[in-house]
């Protein structure tokens, strides 16, 4: 009789088991608001799954495939602060609780997108106490992707949505949640923010094998590599923590990266454009894709010194970048770089320029505009470099501290430190640049240096692009 009994209970737990969800699709979570999301996960094989949404109370009807597997497409509504269930049955009912409709955005990158208010070794941030305790969001929520490598594509990843506590801030990235809490308030919206990082990455390992095919200078290896190498290997981060992702529907992403690969910046002008496209053919949806151009610091690890043109290069690549992907933006960091560390402590800064630019640039608000000014145009007039810069606002400003960190040369291209000022008066954001010892300037630069600390500001506060004229 015993072994009756056992039996029983063996097939209930696996015959008629409930269903099983992938970690995404849980508690907590958030949905992107007026959007036909995906809900997935594993039933009985052939099982006929019924799903609830508590918005709008519509009923949903589908079919697990013969594995199981089985997927189907839920229309949110407009997102409130209201929380929701949804029911799910193939036979035994579960209710997913506490969810939540509004903004989802994802936070990729390597360790400045990854750091915390916990910081790094011997590396803090500004105001991490404050930052930690700063936990009256109940509006955000995040999920941190565990960092996981894989040689194939794997259709799970581990985490759970977390709402916010000081625990679950400490450990989350700074610059995700300061950016989930201007454009929440903003918006008056939920905000969910999915953390998908690993310090030290380089960008071949956030794309598929499909999409470095045709760059033959990366070899992708078949074995399975060391979780000490794996951030640096191609595809391995894009199988194991992006691709899980793919079913849950974004609004859009924010990237910091290229610190792994600032030794060639020509490859990574075609790499990462190319990773933008992946990432967006992957999710089946072009959405905004906003980055942070790297922070100025000394670079000494690379042997190199703070006063060289090494990363100067890279970020000029950084910004060519923006012609080669649509529904993109950049962010400058020309001032709130640190010439002794990579991890610089000043992140609020970032996520205000990157949330101005998903207010202005996504969501339509016309009171700000979230773009870096740009290099436009230089002429040479009257023993002095005019040049013109995009995105001035109501007009540049230096905030009365005077200009730093411009450079003009002339034909022999010898540089020399510049006196610049701001144009008063002019509508095209002009500065006029000059040096006694330079009386027929050819070129101008701008923080053209691996560290250099710039003030160039259009009237909304947003730091100028380092820029050079010449193609030296």
């Amino acid at each position: 009789m015993k072994y009756s009994i056992l039996f029983l209970l063996l097939f209930c737990n696996t015959a008629f088991c409930a269903v099983r969800l992938p970690s995404l699709i849980n508690d907590n979570m958030v949905l992107q608001q007026n959007a036909a999301v995906r809900l997935w996960g594993k039933a009985n094989p052939n099982a006929r799954v019924k799903i609830q949404t508590g918005w709008d109370k519509k009923r949903y009807s589908v079919f697990a495939d013969h594995s199981g597997n089985w997927e189907a497409l839920v229309q949110t509504i407009a997102g409130s602060f209201n929380a929701y269930y949804i029911k799910i049955s193939d036979g035994k009912e579960i209710i997913i609780k506490n969810v939540l409709l509004g903004e989802v955005w994802l936070c990729g990158g390597q360790s400045n997108m990854e750091m915390s208010p916990r910081g790094f070794a011997n590396q803090p941030l500004y105001n991490a106490a404050e930052e930690t305790l700063d936990a009256d969001y109940p509006y955000i929520r995040f999920f941190s992707i565990p960092r996981t490598f894989s040689v194939t594509p794997q259709a799970e990843s581990k985490g759970s949505w977390k709402t916010v506590t000081p625990q679950s801030v400490e450990t989350f990235s700074t610059v995700g949640f300061n950016f989930g809490k201007i454009i929440g308030k903003t918006l008056k919206m939920p905000v969910g923010l999915i953390g998908c990082y690993w310090g030290g990455s380089k960008v071949e390992a956030w794309m598929s094998e499909q999409a470095l095919s045709p760059f033959q200078q990366v070899v992708i290896k078949d074995e399975s590599l060391n979780y000490m190498r794996a951030n640096t290997a191609p595809t391995l981060l894009y199988n194991g923590m992006l691709f899980p992702l793919a079913r849950y529907v974004i609004k859009g992403a924010l990237f910091y990266q290229g610190e792994a690969n600032v030794e060639k910046p020509e490859a990574y002008g075609d790499l990462f454009p190319a990773m933008v496209a992946d990432w967006r053919k992957l999710f089946e949806h072009d959405f905004p894709f906003y980055y942070v151009q790297l922070a100025p610091w000394g670079y000494t690890n690379m042997g190199w010194r703070a006063n060289g043109t090494e990363v100067a290069r890279f970020r000029e690549v950084q910004q060519k970048c923006l012609d080669k992907i649509p529904g993109s933006a950049i962010v400058s960091t020309v001032d709130i770089g640190a010439e002794t560390t990579i991890h610089p402590p000043e992140k609020r800064t970032v996520a205000k320029r990157l949330a101005f630019l998903a207010l202005s640039g996504t969501y339509g608000i016309k009171a700000i505009n979230g773009l870096a000014p740009k290099l436009v145009s230089s002429r040479a007039e009257d023993k002095k470099m005019i040049i013109a810069m995009s995105d001035p606002g109501f007009g540049l400003s230096d905030y009365g501290m005077g200009l730093k960190e411009f450079e003009i040369a002339g034909s022999d291209k010898k540089f020399y430190t510049a006196h610049a000022e701001i144009i008063k008066g002019s509508k095209n954001g002009e500065v006029a640049v000059w040096n006694e010892n330079v009386p027929q300037p050819v070129a101008v630069r701008y923080c053209f240096k691996n560290y250099a600390y710039g003030n160039l500001y259009n009237s909304y506060g947003i730091a100028a692009l380092p820029f050079r004229t010449d193609g030296w």
